[in-house]
């Protein structure tokens, strides 16, 4: 089952990397908060199809309530709370970088899983871990020096000058964005490791999706944002790519990643899923025409080695 939850894991990945290039249009057409709510909307459409087919009944009514809430929480912060911050990311600095940004959960997770749970982890782990905070510290400088360079322009003309300092300033905070959802993604994963327990992992998927949608739903009405999710209802164009990018995140890479926790050591499963960095590369340069950087590509084949050697 180990080995099941691992290849779980990485199905997360290869999901969450199709829906961060669908949702990344997604989020430029209609905003973040419009993205955010369709897309668990959508997911909980199909989650209760499914359900029905697996379990018999649209809906887990036995699920207890101390499961609950870890769940809830899960959400919070996975759903409601991460995929803020990184959606924002997505829309200053791209949605290669930011789910770059957002493997920080991987050290992060195992740390406090170790704490937690008591799962300790080899030194090849550990070395591979830390060859993926290594490449991720790598692709944040190079890219960086690619933001800083694109501003330079004509050093003489305050224009150009203001230009830099605002391309500069997007960067930063979109970095800032990009590991506080990494943060908020490592404390998701300790919260569903508590919760689902005992839980098939098409109840717990159920559960988790719902409370994004509530806490969604109320977010949207506390910032007066609702108009953002009306006027995406409107879009057919929107509604198409929302649609889809909730097959391929919250439905089929959420359901991948409760099953994965459920069978796997937490630091294994957050490395595994966080494998999209690197799977996004060749997507971005064919389908967006995006320049990647060497310092970027280096950067990912480091992480790629730290990958690898959670294996040997």
């Amino acid at each position: 089952m180990q080995r099941l939850g691992e290849l779980a894991a990485f199905g997360t990945s290869v999901s969450w990397t199709i829906g961060a290039l669908v949702m990344e249009k997604s989020v430029n057409r209609v905003g973040v908060m419009a993205v955010n709510t369709m897309k668990v909307a959508f997911a909980c459409v199909y989650l209760a199809v499914f359900a029905y087919f697996v379990n018999g009944q649209f809906f887990p009514l036995d699920v207890g309530g101390s499961a609950w809430a870890f769940i809830a929480a899960s959400a919070f912060f996975g759903f409601v709370i991460g995929d803020y911050f990184l959606f924002h990311a997505y829309a200053l600095i791209g949605s290669r970088l930011s789910m770059l940004l957002m493997s920080v959960s991987v050290p992060l997770t195992a740390i406090a899983a170790y704490f937690i749970f008591g799962e300790a982890m080899g030194a090849w782990a550990l070395a591979g871990m830390a060859l993926c905070v290594a490449g991720i510290a790598l692709t944040v400088i190079s890219g960086k020096s690619g933001a800083e360079d694109s501003g330079a322009g004509d050093q003489t003309a305050c224009a150009a000058s203001d230009a830099g300092r605002s391309r500069a300033g997007r960067y930063a905070k979109g970095v800032a964005f990009g590991l506080l959802s990494g943060v908020c993604m490592a404390a998701a994963t300790l919260c569903t490791k508590r919760g689902a327990a005992g839980v098939d992992s098409v109840s717990a998927t159920q559960i988790r999706i719902l409370c994004a949608f509530i806490g969604f739903v109320a977010f949207a009405v506390l910032t007066r944002k609702t108009g953002e999710i009306r006027a995406a209802i409107v879009n057919p164009r929107a509604l198409v790519l929302l649609a889809i990018g909730g097959i391929f995140g919250p439905f089929i890479g959420v359901g991948l990643l409760l099953y994965a926790i459920q069978h796997a050591d937490a630091g294994i499963v957050s490395t595994l899923s966080s494998f999209p960095p690197v799977l996004i590369i060749p997507p971005s340069i064919l389908l967006f025409g995006k320049r990647v950087r060497p310092g970027e590509i280096a950067g990912a084949v480091v992480a790629v080695a730290g990958l690898a050697l959670l294996f040997a």
